[in-house]
This record gives structure tokens, C-alpha cells and sequence, in this order.
């Protein structure tokens, strides 16, 4: 185990590697350039299929979701066929900040995406302050104290929630860009005033800005998106660099608080990009290789759900969202218990399917003997569906989340997870067995994520030059044995690369 070390710890909340090495090989991100090139960098991978909502708790607890148990903030468990959402308190392993404080560190933690309250802890942690997908809806602090003085020196969030139903006009991806920049902004002030009040061990933020805008504003910025805003491109130009560039100043900013025995570590936790995703037609698609068709309930709801939001004002379809969520999973109970598998809520980086499987559901259809009899058929059958628009398979590859997690909430996962094939819309998919299916969708979002990470370390000891990929897992456990700190139990490996030897 290496010397104790001081750590900051800087969050790109779903900033794309790839357009990230763009900026750096163009000259217009200076600063993590310079990260790079004095210290080490690489790329991160996740277990497959997994989202946002299951890699960010990945990095700060060192282990993997079938032990920390998060997959989405809806899931379906054990027991039942309806989706609830996840609490913060159900996680099963502590934050890398509450490991190095049970250990003697000193340590805050700013607006880690998906993290709940830690409970007791020597140092700060605030948790939905300037977010992307709030845990509570509301801000929460440790001390519960300090979340007043945190408001009334910086303000609250001004974009609590960045979806806009309906998308935006040029004028208003604009003001999105504009507000973002502000946002970065104080979240840089906010950062650099507490980082400078005492020495801490680790202090970590996050900025949640490059996701907000990679879901609203990616068709702006590429050409090629059945959606692209040319007004907006005009008026606005890459939003998307832009705020991969404001932070970069940010970076800048900070790191001149940074004495040479402090080791540095930006993460941007999962990439963006062009929301082309089968996730839509899922469902229809498991269902006709089944031949079953939709329960009557669950098709009355489909097209009463269709007919409102054509006839109701959006105002009105917002405040009805929570009751309607309700029934739409009430009457999804009902479909779901008869089938043999059948998809649950999940992020469009892969599509996520639960087996019916007999002694875990109430209903369940396929023994656990028949499971992987079952999983290659369905890997097969899936792997024949076709995007009938371009000829092109829509499914890279299907895989079993058992084959990739072990731990004691695997029963709160998916079973699989359905890998798109992200080139092109899916708007007609078909295979001999399923026939056509048609379902043009296109959201508010119209990026989203894709599983890799880049990362930049410099500090003492570690050596310049791009690394061999690692795993999300490994950054926890390189992090307490920088930090002299025993770390439980682990799925991930400590990184040598980023210690002092």
C-alpha cells in the first residue's frame, strides 16, 4: 500500500470519450490536454448492457451491481412485477468517501450522481444540489446544516430538470447552453471556496452539465441526426463543446489550487451519443416470438395513454405523470405474469429483459434448469431482427448479466441485457419470425449514453502516457490504498499505474 496521499477528485457527469479526444486533438480543451500529457489517461469500461444509474455507483463503491444493487431508479425485483423506484438507502456497499472516513480521512463529496446520504462522516457531502437525475428532489446535506449556508452563498440549482417535453426552439437550446455555462460556473466557485478551507484527504465534485446537455442538445450538434436544428446549429453552434469546454476552464481554475503532492483524478463516467435505440419496439418484439399478444388491459391503456397526449395540454399531461406511472404499472403486472420474459425500465443504452422464472416471480414460467436453454434461443432469435431501413442487424449482442456480476442482489437485476447496434434510428425492425414492426419514436432526448469512460491522473509517482483500459470497479479500491485505507471487500483491482512507487 502506498503513502497516504491527498486526492481531488473532478466528476464529468456522461462526458464522451470520444468527443472528449476530439477536443483534445483540436486544441479546444487546453487543460485536460495538459493532464494527459504529464500524467496518465485511459479508458474505463463497465460490466455490459449497465447505464449511468448502475456504473456511477460502480466507481465509488468498488463493486459491482449485483452487490451494490442499483441498475435504474425504477426497477423490478424479486417477489413481483411492478416497478418502484430505487431508494439511496437500499444500497449494498458504502461510498468510497464513507470507506476513507471510517478510516481517518477527511473528505467531502459534491453532487456524486446517484449517491445517497452516507450517514456519519467526517467532512461534507451534498447530494442534489446542481444534478442530473436528483436521488431525493430536493437538496440534502452532512452536516444537515450546512445545506443553508451552501444555498444562500451560491443559489440553488437553476435547471432542476432539463427535460422539456415538446424539445426546444433555436432561441431556447441557446438559453440552455447560456444556463449550463452559469451552472459550471458555480459549481466551479463553490468547489474551489470549500476545497481551499481546509486540507482535506479527498475531496471530490462532480459536474452534471455535459449530461443535461448531451441528452437535450446532441442533434444540434451533429448533422447527421434525423432531428438536426440547422437554425439552432447556426444560432448556437456546438453547445455540446461548449460545455465540454467551460468545464475544461473550470479544470483550469482549479487545478491552480493544487500543491505538486496532490493526486488529481478526472473522471467523465460513461459516454454520449446520437439516441438511436430498440428499446421501443423491445417488448413487441419479445412478445411475437412468444406469440402472445397484449393482455386487453394493457392495450386499452397503450392507446388511452396515445389519445392524451394528443389531446391534452402538456401542463396537464405533467401533473398527471405520477398517477398515470401508477396505473401503467398496475396494468404491466397483469401482462407481465403471463409470459415468459418481458422488459423492464431501463436507461436506451441497452434494452433490459427479466426472465418469469418459477420460485422467484409470483408467476413464474421458465425453471431455473431451463434458463439457459431459454437464453440461447431468445440470443438467437434476437440476433436475426433486422433494421429494415438500412438491412443492417439492430442487436450487436445479448448477454446474461450472471455471466458478468456475482453478488447477492444479482435477483434485483435484469437477467439480460439486449446490446443496440447505435447507427441508425430503428424506426422499422423485422425478422422472419416477428414479421414488421413500425414505431417511429423520437423523444426529447435525443443523445444518450453509451458505456465508456475516459479518465486523467496526475500526481506523484504516476508516469505519463496513455494506460491499458480498466474497470469502472478498480477506481474505489486505487483510491483507498492511495489514501492508506483499507477497502472492503472489492469487485475491482487496484490501478498500479497510479501509485507512487
Amino acid at each position: 500500500m502506498s503513502a497516504k496521499r491527498r486526492i481531488l477528485l473532478i466528476g464529468l457527469d456522461a462526458a464522451d470519450p470520444g468527443l472528449l479526444r476530439q477536443g483534445l486533438e483540436r486544441g479546444a480543451l487546453p487543460n485536460l490536454a495538459g493532464l494527459a500529457k504529464d500524467g496518465a489517461w485511459g479508458l474505463a469500461t463497465a460490466p455490459p448492457g449497465f447505464g449511468s444509474g448502475a456504473i456511477w455507483p460502480c466507481f465509488y463503491t468498488g463493486v459491482s451491481p449485483a452487490r451494490h444493487g442499483r441498475y435504474f431508479y425504477r426497477q423490478v425485483g424479486p417477489g413481483d412485477y411492478e416497478a418502484t423506484r430505487f431508494d439511496a438507502d437500499r444500497f449494498g456497499a458504502p461510498a468510497i468517501w464513507k470507506v476513507l472516513s471510517d478510516g481517518g480521512r477527511r473528505v467531502a463529496a459534491f453532487d456524486v450522481p446517484k449517491a445517497g446520504l452516507s450517514g456519519e462522516l467526517d467532512g461534507l457531502e451534498v447530494v442534489d444540489w446542481l444534478v442530473h437525475g436528483p436521488v431525493y428532489k430536493e437538496l440534502r446535506t452532512l452536516p444537515e446544516s450546512f445545506g443553508a449556508e451552501l444555498s444562500a452563498r451560491f443559489g440553488s440549482d437553476p435547471m432542476p430538470q432539463c427535460d422539456q417535453p415538446g424539445g426546444r426552439n433555436a432561441r431556447q437550446h441557446l438559453e440552455l447552453r447560456d444556463l449550463l455555462l452559469a451552472r459550471i460556473r458555480t459549481k466551479e466557485e463553490a468547489s474551489r471556496h470549500y476545497f481551499a478551507r481546509e486540507p482535506w484527504d479527498f475531496f471530490a465534485t462532480v459536474f452534471a452539465d455535459p449530461h443535461c446537455v448531451g441528452h437535450q442538445c446532441w442533434h444540434v450538434r451533429d448533422p447527421g441526426h434525423p432531428l438536426h436544428d440547422a437554425e439552432a446549429a447556426a444560432l448556437v453552434g456546438d453547445p455540446v463543446m461548449d460545455v465540454y469546454a467551460a468545464i475544461d476552464a473550470s479544470i483550469g481554475r482549479m487545478l491552480e489550487d493544487v500543491d505538486d503532492e496532490t493526486l488529481v483524478l478526472v473522471v467523465s463516467c460513461t459516454g454520449m451519443g446520437p439516441n438511436y435505440t430498440g428499446n421501443y419496439v423491445l417488448d413487441e418484439i419479445l412478445r411475437r416470438l412468444e406469440g402472445r399478444s397484449k393482455t386487453l388491459g394493457f392495450d386499452v391503456w397503450g392507446r388511452l395513454k396515445a389519445s392524451a397526449k394528443r389531446v391534452l395540454p402538456l401542463g396537464l399531461r405533467k401533473r398527471g405523470r405520477r398517477l398515470s406511472r401508477r396505473v401503467e404499472e398496475r396494468v404491466a403486472h397483469g401482462d407481465r405474469q403471463q409470459r415468459s420474459c418481458f422488459t423492464v425500465p431501463h436507461n436506451d443504452i441497452a434494452g433490459a429483459v427479466r426472465i418469469n422464472l418459477v420460485g422467484r416471480e409470483p408467476g413464474g414460467r421458465v425453471r431455473p434448469e431451463e434458463v439457459q436453454g431459454f437464453f440461447e434461443r431468445l440470443k438467437r432469435d434476437l440476433l436475426e431482427v433486422t433494421n429494415l431501413d438500412t438491412g443492417t442487424p439492430i442487436v450487436e449482442d445479448v448477454v446474461l448479466t450472471a455471466d458478468y456480476c456475482e453478488g447477492e442482489r444479482l435477483a434485483d437485476l435484469p437477467d439480460l441485457f439486449v446490446l443496440w447496434r447505435r447507427d441508425a434510428p430503428m424506426d422499422r425492425v423485422g425478422s422472419p419470425k416477428i414479421g414488421e414492426i413500425r414505431h417511429v419514436h423520437r423523444g426529447n432526448r435525443t443523445g444518450d449514453h453509451n458505456a465508456d469512460s475516459l479518465f486523467f491522473a496526475r500526481g506523484p509517482g504516476v508516469a505519463p502516457g496513455e494506460i491499458p483500459p480498466v474497470s469502472v470497479l478498480d477506481f474505489a479500491p486505487t483510491l483507498a490504498a492511495l489514501s492508506g485505507v483499507a477497502m472492503p471487500e472489492t469487485d475491482g483491482k487496484v490501478i498500479e499505474a497510479l501509485l507512487d512507487r
